[in-house]
């Protein structure tokens, strides 16, 4: 039987799709006021006046767990961090992780602290802290193309036989490079043609290795000498082959072959031979370092050096030849050594020196 007209059933029936789209208007404009809070709130945070007060706010768990997140960095070095940074009452390190001189006052201090109270242990994690820290920083600042490369920059040609000449670039132009060519290249069986692909390698300011990978133009004859014009390229590659920081020295160093024994459980010690050479150190890290000599040395020899770091002790370690290079200008043969023995207190006076703590 139908509801006659007019009767109370009808008029709620009639009032239903009214109440069901003011409740879905009143929903849209509770959600149209939330969205607008929202974006208040979200300005208010991108404001230099919020950011400045969340710089200067003390570190909490929080905050170096958000940054954790943010840069991928483990549990452990997440709890490593977070302790340096309640210990010395840091400012927020989630805005200041990347802040090279805050950073490195804070790291300071705690070398400090823990060269007094702590163990080679904790000073080794410190250090490999900060070392992760600074290349998670440095990959932010990366060269993404050849017209980034500032002029008077070295760019290495690798060539066959571990040898290798050096450019530098003399002009940095919209439309190509022009780069300074070793006195003896030129006319070598090494010289690229024109339209040739070559790869060249070179160290940022960072001490960032970088692989280039591009064409020749042309050769040309400058007021200085031969000139190589490259073009620009987008093949830039940024190489993490290093896992630690390293920095020039220039110091002498001594040098020998070893002799390697092995004991009934398999234990390996190494004994510097008799004769000794002098070489140059021209750069080192913790985990390795380069020497250059003119001796032929080849690559895959286990040496042992003598390192002298300005203030720091003299020390010795045995190194592994990874790559040997021979430079044609200079008939110096470059000896990348990494570290297979070390001690652990030698290894982080490396650090310190490195880092300048």
């Amino acid at each position: 039987m139908n509801a006659a007209t007019g009767s109370p059933l009808a008029a709620r029936q009639t009032a239903l799709p009214y109440t069901v789209m003011a409740g879905a208007l009143i929903g849209l404009a509770a959600l149209f006021l939330l969205w607008i809070v929202w974006r208040i709130l979200q300005k208010r945070k991108s404001s230099p006046e919020y950011i400045e007060a969340q710089k200067n706010r003390t570190t909490t768990l929080a905050d170096v767990q958000a940054l954790a997140k943010k840069i991928t960095l483990s549990r452990q070095e997440a709890l490593f961090l977070y302790n340096i940074c309640f210990k010395r009452k840091a400012k927020n390190i989630f805005y200041l992780w990347n802040d090279e001189e805050y950073l490195d006052g804070l790291f300071r201090e705690e070398f400090y602290r823990l060269r007094q109270k702590g163990t080679e242990k904790e000073i080794f994690e410190l250090f490999t802290l900060r070392n992760r820290l600074e290349k998670i920083s440095n990959a932010l600042k990366s060269i993404p193309s050849s017209h980034n490369i500032p002029e008077g920059q070295t760019l290495i040609l690798p060539a066959s036989g571990g040898r290798v000449y050096s450019f530098k670039i003399k002009k940095n132009e919209k439309d190509s490079i022009t780069l300074e060519m070793p006195q003896n290249f030129e006319g070598t069986e090494f010289q690229p043609k024109p339209l040739d692909k070559i790869v060249l390698t070179f160290m940022s300011k960072h001490n960032i290795l970088y692989v280039l990978s591009t064409r020749v133009i042309r050769f040309q004859h400058g007021p200085a000498g031969g000139e190589m014009v490259i073009r620009h390229s987008n093949a830039v590659s940024m190489q993490n082959r290093r896992q630690f920081k390293r920095v020039n020295v220039g110091n002498q160093c001594v040098f020998s072959a070893v002799e390697e024994t092995t004991d009934k459980r398999g234990n390996v010690s190494y004994r510097p031979k008799e004769n000794k050479y002098d070489g140059k150190l021209v750069d080192v890290s913790a985990g390795g370092c380069m020497i250059q000599t003119k001796l032929p040395i080849k690559r895959d020899q286990k040496l042992w050096i003598k390192i002298s770091l300005s203030d720091k002790p003299e020390f010795e370690a045995i190194g592994l030849i990874v790559s040997a290079q021979k430079n044609n200008e200079t008939e110096v043969f470059s000896l990348h050594i990494s570290f297979i023995q070390i001690d652990e207190k030698n290894r982080n006076d490396v650090f310190a020196f490195v880092y300048k703590y």
